[in-house]
């Protein structure tokens, strides 16, 4: 039995503004659920504000059946972020009469996740996995749940067998705390987008006179599409816009879908769509907030699926992440919307100049972060931080640990 501890939820993921925490969760869920077949999910993320009691739900995930426990939830998420830690005993029971669990998963340095993975580790002493997305004081600095996240994060949080950092920056800072063995994992691929894209090529000769311009993630103004609308509106019809997610900027972008023919807001769709949607483009758009003033504590999860696309790729400013091929195929620009619209412009002249670097960018991060290799890291991280003899590994894991090397 493997045990996530994460604010998501795949029972009701589409409602969910967190997509890069759920694509990516379920990114790594569908690689574990090769190595284990039952897996209890801990959604902590106070979705809404209501009095709602805890919760449990079964979903479905390939072969693997997922039990969702969903904490509490209060009319105040802050008062209710704070009360759930007093849930932590009772969640760990609960776990506890499901099973000895074989691996814990955390996602990011909260106070919840920290406790109950500190909870867990010491009650079955089963390797756990620290996935390290977002620096807690990256951004709100001094509230009380920030403080009390990175208190949880530097004292309580058990040391990883094996961490997945998003960026340098972070993966030292585990490293200061823990020494634990880690690994920089900025983004994952995935074997359907990889398909999808290498069916249509980006700047197809039958569209010579247009571009095609994607972006396919969370619609917060943080990530910097409150400027579509003026984007669409100056760059005219030579230019088609599509885009996915969903978040507070939806209804925004759907009003502007209905009155501008050449913008296509799709809302949430599933992930099977999304490559579809970028495969048709030749232009992924990467306009997030600049990333250094909130103390490189973050890393667009997209960006990585953008460069693995072999599209070519517009992004502001991005944190050190040992990416050195794909920094070089990204087509970087000042936070401005002037500076956008003029790659946006030249993007075909770009493309051209640059092929050659983005085609080689592709196979690098497709081969790092794809499919195979991240699930040879995780079957190892079971069999190999556990103190074992080969007889107590289950016999499906062996096998196809075997398989990957």
């Amino acid at each position: 039995m493997l045990v996530i501890i994460a604010p998501c939820s795949f029972k009701h993921r589409s409602t969910h503004f967190n997509l890069a925490a759920t694509a990516k969760l379920g990114f790594f869920l569908s690689l574990l659920a090769r190595l284990d077949h039952k897996i209890v999910l801990v959604n902590t993320s106070h979705a809404e504000e209501v009095w709602r009691k805890r919760e449990e739900y079964i979903c479905r995930a390939g072969d693997a059946s997922v039990r969702e426990i969903v904490l509490r939830q209060y009319p105040v998420r802050t008062i209710g972020k704070f009360l759930n830690l007093f849930e932590v005993g009772a969640v760990a029971r609960e776990i506890a009469q499901e099973g000895e669990p074989t691996l814990i998963w955390a996602y990011n340095a909260y106070g919840f996740e920290a406790l109950l993975a500190r909870a867990l580790k010491q009650r079955f002493n089963v390797p756990f996995v620290f996935e390290f997305e977002d620096w807690v004081m990256a951004r709100r600095k001094w509230h009380p749940k920030s403080l009390i996240d990175f208190l949880a994060w530097r004292y309580v949080m058990p040391e990883p067998d094996f961490c997945l950092a998003v960026n340098r920056s972070l993966l030292k800072r585990e490293r200061r705390r823990s020494g634990c063995d880690a690994q920089l994992c900025p983004g994952v691929v995935s074997e359907g987008l990889i398909d999808a894209c290498n069916r249509q090529p980006a700047f197809p000769k039958q569209r010579k006179h247009q571009v095609v311009v994607g972006y396919f993630g969370t619609l917060h103004a943080e990530k910097g599409i409150h400027w579509l609308p003026d984007l669409v509106e100056q760059l005219g019809d030579d230019f088609v816009f599509h885009v996915s997610g969903n978040g507070p900027l939806a209804e925004e972008l759907e009003a502007l879908s209905a009155r501008r023919h050449n913008f296509f807001f799709h809302g949430f769709v599933e992930k099977e769509t999304v490559y579809e949607l970028m495969a048709d483009c030749d232009v992924l758009l990467n306009p997030h907030r600049p990333i250094g003033t909130m103390n490189d504590g973050v890393f667009p999860f997209k960006v990585i699926e953008y460069v693995a696309s072999g599209r070519l790729v517009v992004s502001t400013a991005l944190p050190e992440a040992n990416l050195a091929a794909a920094y070089k195929a990204i087509a970087f620009v000042e936070y401005d919307k002037s500076s956008i619209v003029s790659a946006l412009k030249a993007a075909r002249q770009i493309y051209e100049q640059r092929r050659a670097q983005i085609e080689t960018a592709a196979a690098d991060v497709r081969h790092r972060f794809g499919e195979q290799g991240l699930l040879q890291t995780l079957a190892d991280v079971v069999v190999a931080s556990r103190d074992v003899e080969t007889g107590e590994v289950d016999a499906g894991v062996l096998e196809l640990i075997e398989e990957q090397r």
